[in-house]
């Protein structure tokens, strides 16, 4: 397989299927590249490039806020989940209003019913999501995440089922059901080596390790097993919070034929952002799971597609890359 990263691998693909010259600017490494049609040339690239030429940028950048997405949306009266923002880090205190520091994020969690729900506000792929079920460990999370990330956003916990609506100039073009992260067991390993073997499976990839700690605690709570249990072979334990798929989840269900509620959300979250392209991950919080209770988590204005990678759809993948770029070129063509 190729060394490049995912949102490259599938554009390269596309511009040789096209006839595009595609060119490497990140010397072999892909995160940087030029695209030409023989008139017009495109730059792009991936990780923190938006590699999506049809998006703006200031709408991408709203979208790279999840706070500021959130605010967006409640402006467009589309339901969203209640989220208080903190700072970690003493610099620019000045610059900002107060209420949102370190003690004022430890004074919130300590009035709010746990558990309680924490995400960096600027971060992808499940990074240091997690469920924290008491003060002390939300104070042990603040020591954790400040390392890596300046803001947070904290949220009560929602129980619903995970959806992700992939978004093209007014079409939700597929959708997935994310599947609940779990621990697999061999019937050898404990808990506490399935968690290690997880760790070091996500050790320079850039996601965030599990919190040995707080995932025997949700264990214990949940099934009632400590640390050296070993679960039987095949048998799956779920650990709240994280469902993405660089994280260690899988696509539960896939579906091009997106249903009317969840597109229709989708759809007026992306248009709200002022997006072309998007990945809109949506709550089902309905007691039957029947759509009839939605809320949007949040609005990726650089939507992966590892999910239809990991279910055989390459020619999706390619399909929607080729609209993209064509598009992109006789926009610039008009």
């Amino acid at each position: 397989m190729s060394p490049y990263p995912a949102q490259t691998r599938y554009i390269a693909r596309a511009c040789a299927k096209l006839g595009y010259r595609f060119t490497d600017l990140d010397n072999g490494g892909g995160y940087l590249f030029a695209i030409s049609d023989g008139t017009y040339e495109i730059v792009s690239g991936a990780g923190p490039i938006c590699s999506f030429p049809l998006n703006d940028a200031g709408a991408f950048g709203i979208a790279k806020d999840k706070f500021h997405t959130n605010a967006v949306l409640r402006h467009a009266g589309l339901p969203v989940i209640a989220s208080a923002l903190f700072f970690l880090s003493e610099e620019y205190r000045k610059l900002r209003a107060p209420g949102r520091e370190i003690e004022d994020a430890i004074a919130a969690v300590a009035g709010m019913q746990k558990p309680v729900f924490a995400k960096p506000n600027q971060a992808a792929r499940g990074n240091f999501a997690e469920v924290v079920r008491d003060d002390a460990a939300f104070r042990d999370y603040l020591v954790r995440v400040r390392t890596r990330f300046d803001t947070i956003l904290v949220q009560p916990v929602i129980d619903g089922a995970e959806h992700r609506v992939f978004c093209l100039d007014g079409v939700a073009v597929f959708a997935t059901r994310k599947a609940d992260f779990a621990l697999e067991g061999d019937g050898h390993a404990t808990l506490v080596q399935l968690i290690g073997a997880i760790n070091a499976d996500l050790a320079g990839t850039g996601v965030s390790a599990i919190d040995e700690r707080a995932a025997l605690a949700a264990l214990a709570a949940r099934y009632g097993f400590d640390g050296e249990h070993v679960p039987g072979k095949g048998d799956k334990l779920v650990l709240p919070g994280r469902r993405n798929l660089s994280a260690g989840s899988d696509v539960a269900e896939f579906t091009t034929d997106v249903p009317a509620a969840l597109a229709q959300l989708a759809l007026n979250a992306t248009k709200a952002i002022g997006l072309r392209v998007a990945g809109v991950d949506i709550f089902d919080t309905s007691r039957g799971r029947d759509l009839s209770e939605l809320v949007v988590i949040e609005v990726n204005g650089n939507p992966g597609m590892q999910s239809l990678e990991a279910i055989g759809r390459d020619d999706l993948i390619d399909r929607i890359w080729s609209t993209v770029l064509t598009r992109a070129f006789a926009e610039r063509l008009a």
